[in-house]
């Protein structure tokens, strides 16, 4: 459990990269444009390069289900995700992205696939309280003034939690390198009718080297990686510890923005930080406990 709970620290720490990075390289980019060029590369590279020899056939209906994967984990995920990012701060976003575990435990205690237990409970809302923590240190500026992106950050929020629950249990049978390329593939083609008219009017020819190293490294690192080792932890985790990793990401915020942009963490930041740990590792805990039972009681 150890290696899984490091490739969720690992993609939360990608996902916070990916606010400076992505919100660096839409001075340049139409938010759309920023979004479809992300999908499409993925979907080149995961197909291609890295493709997966002699998996096994589908499943009858599987090929709906990815459907529905790409459409909430990846559709509407990315595009609600980059353009409320270009609208709002990037510390209102990372805050609002916590709400991620909220969304899932609803959605999997609403489906049965998890017990309400005080303890889980406990441990999300001790998690949820310490990003409360960072944002009341930190300060909510600016979302005032940003409520369309706000609300777009919300929306993509719960579009990825139910990805992760739906996604559960495909996760836990097919290969997850895949299930993601088939995902990108599928969102290229359905986000094309969406991102043309943007990417038409696109200055291409003024676009400086920056922008478009900011594109490559969000699509290597929080694109490819992280869904990869996502998807790889859904096979042995449940849907909502994967998610409450969120929580992580507000923290590695504020350390990548004291060492990139200068910003002073301060101590109620690293008292936060404590607080959420700790909380992923209550609900970490109660996720082998309740396996162990579900064993032992069949």
């Amino acid at each position: 459990m150890l290696l899984v709970h490091a490739a969720m620290a690992s993609v939360s720490v990608l996902f916070a990269i990916n606010y400076i990075i992505s919100k660096l390289g839409m001075h340049v980019f139409n938010p759309l444009t920023f979004a479809y060029l992300r999908v499409l590369a993925a979907a080149i590279i995961l197909n291609t390069v890295l493709r997966e020899r002699n998996a096994a056939p589908l499943e009858p209906g599987d090929g709906w289900r990815l459907f529905g994967f790409s459409i909430l984990g990846v559709v509407i995920n990315q595009s609600l995700f980059l353009a409320g990012l270009a609208l709002t701060t990037a510390h209102a976003a990372a805050i609002l992205i916590t709400t991620i575990p909220i969304f899932a435990l609803a959605a999997a205690i609403g489906l049965g696939r998890e017990r309400p237990t005080a303890v889980k409970v406990g441990g999300i809302a001790l998690s949820a309280a310490g990003a409360i923590v960072l944002i009341g240190g930190e300060g909510f500026s600016g979302t005032a003034k940003s409520l369309i992106g706000d609300l777009m950050i919300v929306g993509n929020s719960l579009s990825y939690a139910l990805y992760l629950v739906f996604s559960k249990p495909a996760m836990s049978r097919m290969s997850a390198r895949r299930v993601i390329a088939r995902m990108f593939a599928i969102a290229s083609i359905v986000m094309l009718p969406i991102a043309a008219w943007p990417m038409m009017h696109e200055p291409w020819r003024t676009i400086p080297p920056a922008a478009w190293w900011s594109l490559a490294f969000v699509i290597a690192g929080p694109t490819i990686a992280a869904y990869l080792m996502n998807a790889w932890a859904l096979k042995y985790a449940e849907s909502s510890v994967v998610a409450a990793y969120t929580y992580l990401q507000p923290v590695f915020a504020v350390i990548l923005a004291a060492i990139f942009l200068q910003e002073q963490v301060r101590p109620i930041a690293l008292l936060a930080g404590a607080m959420i740990v700790g909380g992923v590792y209550i609900s970490g805990r109660l996720s082998r406990g309740d396996a162990e039972t579900r064993r032992e009681t069949v």
